[in-house]
């Protein structure tokens, strides 16, 4: 079975928690690991609250499809500010990774088989294309990203050697601290395969 090492990291663009809009989700099971990240549109108290709606909706329905969760997610966010979302469920067993996404929320497979996973245009909350599934293999070593739009979406690990090296919570620090802007609330989950 392959053993991982995760980490959600976030921060708010005013700096109080409960101000920031961007909310995540990590359960690990004994076989399967599910990871979700949530960027609502905006910052400050009032994202704050539709975030913990998404947050508990994700808590809630983890164990359900990705596509399935996707559209219930869109439809528990209804008539808020709206959102945009990752999730991804990492088979344990087999190391099949399934994901889905709607919206900026960047999510890259590093490793030995480099993977962009593509989200669909829209806002959760209010109009969104069909959600579409895709899958990827990952071996010992990779390491899988999602970040926010408060992160940098675009950059080179050559540029950065160490920045993805050590365990999950030294490379979602390293992420936030080295590429996070300040414009935005921003977040991270790092999940690192063992080797």
């Amino acid at each position: 079975m392959l053993k991982i090492d995760t980490c959600l990291l976030k921060r708010s663009l005013t700096g109080p928690e409960d101000e920031c809009g961007d909310a995540g989700v990590i359960r690990v099971t004994d076989d399967q690991c599910f990871l979700a990240l949530m960027d609502v549109l905006g910052h400050g108290k009032k994202a704050h609250e539709v975030a913990e709606i998404g947050e508990r909706y994700l808590e809630q329905n983890h164990g359900s499809d990705l596509l399935d969760m996707m559209n219930g997610l869109h439809a528990c966010l209804k008539g808020t500010r709206g959102a945009v979302a990752s999730l991804c469920r990492l088979n344990l067993l087999n190391r099949e990774m399934e994901f889905v996404g709607v919206g900026n929320i960047t999510a890259r497979l590093y490793g030995s088989s480099p993977v962009t996973f593509v989200s669909r245009d829209g806002v959760l909350g209010y109009r969104i294309p069909s959600p579409k599934m895709q899958r990827a293999k990952v071996s010992p070593g990779d390491i899988l990203i999602l970040n926010s739009d408060g992160i940098k979406e675009r950059f080179d690990p050559i540029f950065y050697p160490d920045l993805l090296k050590g365990p999950a919570r030294k490379i979602a620090a390293d992420l936030m601290d080295r590429l996070g802007k300040d414009s935005d609330d921003a977040s991270c989950i790092v999940l690192r395969c063992g080797l």
